[in-house]
């Protein structure tokens, strides 16, 4: 039976067609929450194929989606890497439901001009990493966690981190360092807010099969003279190739969990990091 009846999400980066924030705004709807979910508007270069293919709509698609189930959905775009717009994204949900009770801190940077040794990699991709994937977080949540407060019912933050934030890898000096402060954040978070009933927790995928934008996917296609779905699903094959359960995540995984952490069976659980990864990392 539906357990978020009467509660309201405010996801982010819930836009992408196959994305994780989609699937977690279906989960959550299905489970009786209305929901605002947020993306920033993105230019066709920012879009992989399929998107561009199938004229994607986006959060506004999305939203349709969710009242067609029947509850309501709030579309908001917002520009994470401006403080102003993401206090104009808390303001406005709070204004059209009076109420957050789950937030889902799902947004991240575009992947690829990264994917350099650290000696190469560039202040202003440093800083846009930390801006969407670490700073986004911390300002959402404070825009967020006092209106938990202040409602005395509690709350649920849930924020989504990776594998690559328990364990590093060559060049992603930018992506890792942004998600281990993730962890470190939601486990400080978990224990200031605990004193209100609110939770915090973290997801950390492993690869995932969404096909969102990679500038480096993107790249490597054409040095190769294929698609950038052809390479895609090459990276797809090799990564399922090296996790015991022999797939990749599905972002239906990922909203799993997510939903798990958001619903009252959780309600004990704060300050923890789970891994989504089909047995890649243990720890």
């Amino acid at each position: 039976m539906p357990n978020l009846d009467g509660k309201v999400a405010l996801i982010t980066g819930a836009g992408g067609m196959r994305g994780v924030g989609r699937a977690t705004v279906m989960k959550l709807a299905g489970q009786g929450a209305d929901i605002a979910l947020s993306d920033v508007h993105r230019q066709a270069s920012d879009l992989p194929p399929a998107e561009v293919r199938n004229e994607w709509g986006g959060i506004e698609t999305v939203s349709q989606e969710v009242q067609a189930q029947g509850r309501r959905a709030l579309p908001i775009y917002c520009d994470l890497s401006d403080p102003r717009e993401i206090e104009h994204l808390v303001e406005q949900t709070m204004s059209q439901f009076g109420r957050i009770d789950i937030l889902v801190n799902n947004a991240r940077a575009i992947i690829g001009k990264d994917k350099v040794p650290v000696t190469q990699l560039e202040k202003e991709v440093w800083d846009h990493f930390l801006a969407i994937n670490t700073t986004a977080v911390f300002l959402t949540t404070k825009a967020v966690a006092p209106y938990m407060i202040d409602s005395g019912r509690g709350g649920r933050i849930i924020n989504i981190a990776s594998n690559a934030g328990k364990q590093a890898s060559a060049n992603g000096a930018a992506y890792s360092a942004s998600k281990f402060a993730v962890v470190g954040l939601t486990q400080a978070t978990a224990m200031d807010l605990a004193p209100y009933n609110i939770t915090v927790n973290a997801v950390c995928p492993g690869p995932i099969n969404t096909d969102r934008m990679s500038y480096w996917e993107r790249d490597q296609a054409q040095e190769r003279g294929i698609s950038q779905e052809e390479f895609r699903s090459q990276v797809v094959g090799s990564a399922a190739q090296n996790t015991p359960l022999g797939r990749i995540a599905e972002s239906q995984d990922v909203a799993n969990m997510v939903a798990f952490l958001a619903g009252d069976d959780a309600s004990f659980i704060t300050g923890q990091s789970y891994n989504v990864n089909g047995g890649q990392l243990f720890h």
